[in-house]
């Protein structure tokens, strides 16, 4: 079945003129240049599937003249200064092949002054893209990073044995941490209305700042995407496989178990203003009791229904659904929102038992452009909401999850969450406000799992005096109830526009509280860096 479908891949791809097409790099939202312009009612653009297509944005501005905006740039032909501050750092344009070379860096330095800790970053590493002819193009980056970080995310690594979106960290020096990261990808155009795709990085899927299907807050994983559009219909299926992390092995030469994912979204723009987009993931294990799986073919068909598929299977896998929905109210107004569903019993649902497995979430968001009519001042407010035990299975080998982070929303579940981000432009400077206050239920670090870390396995629910899990009365922030405001203040001055080369000078204010323990965070900083990644510190 696999070599059949290759085959027809092969032969489409022989019969038709091949294109390359290059996916936009810049995925740290609060540097995006494109945001702005696909909210728009007359657009019929998929804003919900990131990261998006350069072609595509193109058909809706000039993307070279968003991301200079009208800044100035010396003209004739530029040194190698010259270039690393205002344009690509090196090209080769031999007509049917082009590459480009930029740096990515990070050299940051800060003061926590809770525990007096000097804080620093220092990240070198590059990105290569280009294209080969019309039949393919590709992208390729590396970073290395040390870095000695505030209080709460130091806890974090040492808890998880990862850096935030970034992989698995290894001690350096006294109290640093040292972690690296490797993405790329080859993409091309094939049958007119199909786009194909092979990588190891990271997807979004959704209009907010966080999502509740499928988020960029883990690490990169291997993947190969394949979407359709055609009409107002964009549709993506992605095969990729993730890794449970094991201590033990971490200690060994053995590897961390694998599991699979595939991944399913339908997006439709019903009209110019209103889009309603259908999602579903199946998560299943490399390896279970019955031997080695390996990938499993009956999810080989791009157009199945995953859960009667599963369902007829006998499997344990673990099946999420969605729905993603946009409305723009108007040219400076947008409104979204999520569901999902891990589980469903009509019985249990309407019951009012507060059942465990009722595994739901939602959020509501908005999002504005030009507030009170100024020019380049953007808000975003967002709420989002899980319960307890969602995205999280029997054994944590079938959680949704990938080396020991969520692949959903970075805080799991069980929690709430407001959000509100304030961004101004002017010319070089961007000023950001990012404010975020959150309830959630911690564990108590004895065994019991009151559903918030999506890895452990929901079976080690609290006991009821006959030692059985407890089934029913779970509520969102049941455990340790734990209350957390963070605050990021920051000011930056763009340099060069091609890798959002910045100075940055900034400050953060956190505090976590819970009935065990209350933790403090003063740190302000200041760096000169690429922001190019997503990298989430409001949690």
């Amino acid at each position: 079945m696999i070599k059949q479908y290759l085959a027809i891949i092969i032969i489409a791809m022989i019969g038709h003129c091949l294109s390359a097409q290059s996916i936009s790099h810049y995925e740290d939202t609060y540097y995006s240049p494109f945001e702005r312009y696909v909210y728009k009612p007359s657009t019929n653009f998929h804003t919900a599937v990131r990261q998006y297509r350069m072609d595509q944005l193109n058909t809706l501005v000039n993307t070279d003249s968003v991301l200079y905006n009208g800044l100035r740039i010396p003209n004739g032909k530029l040194n190698f200064w010259q270039r690393l501050l205002h344009d690509d750092l090196f090209t080769l344009d031999k007509g049917d092949i082009n590459i480009v070379v930029n740096p990515i860096f990070a050299f940051e330095g800060g003061r926590e002054n809770e525990e007096g800790l000097t804080t620093w970053t220092n990240t070198r590493g590059l990105f290569i893209k280009g294209n080969i002819g019309k039949h393919l193009h590709f992208y390729t980056d590396f970073v290395e990073n040390q870095a000695v970080v505030p209080n709460y995310i130091n806890q974090f690594a040492s808890q998880t044995n990862m850096m935030p979106g970034q992989g698995q960290r290894k001690n350096f020096g006294s109290n640093g941490h040292d972690y690296a990261q490797a993405t790329g990808y080859i993409a091309f155009n094939f049958a007119k209305y199909f786009h194909l795709q092979l990588g190891n990085g990271k997807h979004f899927i959704g209009d907010g700042h966080r999502s509740l299907l499928l988020s960029d807050g883990a690490f990169s994983y291997p993947y190969v995407k394949l979407t359709a559009d055609f009409w107002n219909i964009k549709y993506m299926v992605m095969w990729n496989k993730m890794l449970n992390y094991d201590a033990i092995a971490d200690q060994t030469d053995f590897r961390y178990p694998g599991k699979y994912g595939v991944h399913q979204y339908l997006d439709w723009n019903l009209t110019k203003r209103l889009s309603i987009g259908l999602y579903a993931n199946v998560v299943y294990a490399e390896q279970d009791t019955t031997g080695y799986r390996g990938f499993d073919i009956h999810y080989l068909n791009p157009v199945n229904f995953f859960r009667p598929v599963e369902y007829n299977l006998g499997s344990p896998d673990n099946v999420t659904m969605g729905l993603n929905a946009r409305y723009i109210a108007a040219k400076w107004l947008t409104f979204y929102g999520q569901f999902v569903l891990g589980e469903f019993k009509f019985d249990e649902v309407f019951s009012g038992n507060k059942w465990w497995a009722n595994k739901q979430g939602f959020q509501l968001g908005a999002r504005t452009f030009d507030l009170l009519g100024i020019d380049k001042l953007d808000l975003q407010l967002e709420y989002n909401q899980i319960r307890p035990y969602t995205y999280s299975h029997y054994t944590s080998i079938y959680s949704y999850s990938h080396l020991n982070q969520p692949m959903a929303h970075i805080l799991g579940a069980n929690f709430r969450e407001g959000l509100a981000i304030l961004k101004y432009r002017k010319n070089r400077w961007l000023f950001k406000t990012e404010l975020m206050a959150t309830m959630y239920g911690d564990d108590y670090g004895d065994g019991i799992s009151w559903g918030k870390d999506v890895v452990k396995p929901n079976t080690q629910r609290p006991l009821d005096e006959n030692g059985r899990p407890v089934d029913h009365g779970y509520s969102i922030g049941d455990g340790l109830k734990t209350n957390i405001y963070n605050a990021d203040f920051n000011v930056s001055f763009l340099v060069n526009p091609r890798n959002m080369f910045n100075i940055v000078a900034g400050a953060r204010v956190r505090t976590m509280t819970n009935d065990q323990e209350t933790m403090d965070t003063q740190h302000v900083y200041f760096g000169i860096r690429t922001s190019l990644k997503s990298l989430y510190y409001n949690f």
